[in-house]
């Protein structure tokens, strides 16, 4: 029987990983500031969460990359109308926790619309009437090989769990340091297994946003899945062991992931601001126009465009946004696919950071 969250309160020794929650402190101190100076958030921020989108996918077993995605924006295949769905009810699941937590709190209405937001139209078949509903059937957490490791508490449970949960996130005076609730909670969550599918995607997305709503971050920006999906079966392994062994191991290996992942942020974010420079320099050679500050922030926020994408985002005519983009491809900012007609132009350099950071 899975214990309630407030019996576990102490079922952990902080001297074990203390080392490690000054460390993930350290570092999200240090990624909060870049990005409080940052003065490009509308590049930065939309990246980042479809770089987290496409993690989060890659969990839940749909494969595909960043520029994948981005190319199925503007040139959009039938085969991959699931993948853009994922993309996008990611981030509207991110705008509407944020915007609902900012002088909200967790309830269970909000969960919920939070479960409808992230899972329409990619909710298992059958599903489909369980959007933004807790199960009211049982289920059972399967290994890859179809072997039962977990079975969570009954749907008839599942209320009053969820209820103890939410009590606990909402509870700011209970002395406990919020990275060490954080990972309480996304282990409680995953082990209520509250809804019948999804619950993944939700528990992941409900760090950033309780690191968002207990002050860790001022942005919802931070996404663990990617390096989660390092050693995917280590995480699966951890969250299994912490409902029956002490927390210890479970939060020593989650507050790892976040310095981790805070460290990669901090280097993408340098490298983005190494490339910023550098893009505008080479194109200040190449295009004298009123509309280069819109030029640069469209290449940075479109890596992979085409003359439609163009003229639209800087209400040019079609005929002068390709004399840009040509522009653009001589200076070797911007590389074609070759076509003569209906081009499309990678961002190349700003894709194999988005990739490799």
């Amino acid at each position: 029987m899975l214990e309630y969250i407030k019996n576990r309160t102490t079922d952990f020794n902080a001297g074990y990983f203390l080392n490690d929650l000054a460390d993930a402190s350290k570092n999200l101190g240090i990624l909060e500031a870049k990005i409080s100076s940052y003065q490009f958030n509308s590049i930065l921020i939309p990246m980042l969460q479809k770089k987290e989108a496409v993690s989060s996918m890659y969990i839940e077993g749909t494969q595909t990359t960043i520029t994948e995605v981005l190319k199925n924006e503007i040139n959009p295949k039938p085969d991959d109308e699931k993948i853009r769905t994922e993309v996008r009810n990611h981030m509207k699941a991110l705008a509407f926790g944020a915007e609902q937590l900012r002088t909200g709190k967790f309830t269970h209405s909000f969960i919920k619309e939070l479960h409808t937001c992230l899972m329409s139209g990619i909710i298992a078949p059958g599903l489909e009437k369980t959007l933004g509903k807790y199960k009211t059937k049982d289920n059972q957490i399967k290994s890859s090989t179809g072997k039962v490791v977990y079975t969570p508490p009954a749907a008839s449970e599942t209320k009053k769990y969820m209820d103890e949960l939410i009590s606990f996130m909402n509870n700011a005076e209970d002395g406990l340091h919020p990275l060490i609730k954080a990972a309480m909670i996304h282990s409680q969550f995953e082990s209520i297994h509250p809804f019948s599918d999804g619950n993944g995607r939700i528990g992941r997305i409900l760090i950033s946003l309780y690191f968002y709503k207990a002050g860790i971050i001022n942005f919802p920006f931070f996404y663990i899945s990617e390096a989660i999906n390092m050693d995917k079966p280590v995480y699966y392994r951890m969250l299994t062991d912490a409902r029956t062994n002490s927390l210890d191991e479970w939060i020593k290996y989650f507050l790892h992931k976040v310095s981790v992942q805070t460290v990669k942020h901090i280097g993408y974010i340098d490298a983005l601001n190494a490339l910023y420079t550098k893009t505008k320099n080479t194109v200040k050679e190449c295009i004298n126009s009123p509309k280069f500050d819109e030029i640069i922030e469209c290449l940075f926020t479109h890596p992979v465009l085409n003359a439609n994408v163009l003229d639209d985002q800087l209400s040019v005519s079609h005929g002068q946004a390709v004399r840009y983009l040509n522009a653009l491809e001589e200076k070797h900012v911007l590389h074609s696919d070759d076509r003569k007609r209906g081009k499309t132009f990678y961002f190349a350099e700003l894709l194999d950071l988005a990739r490799r950071e």
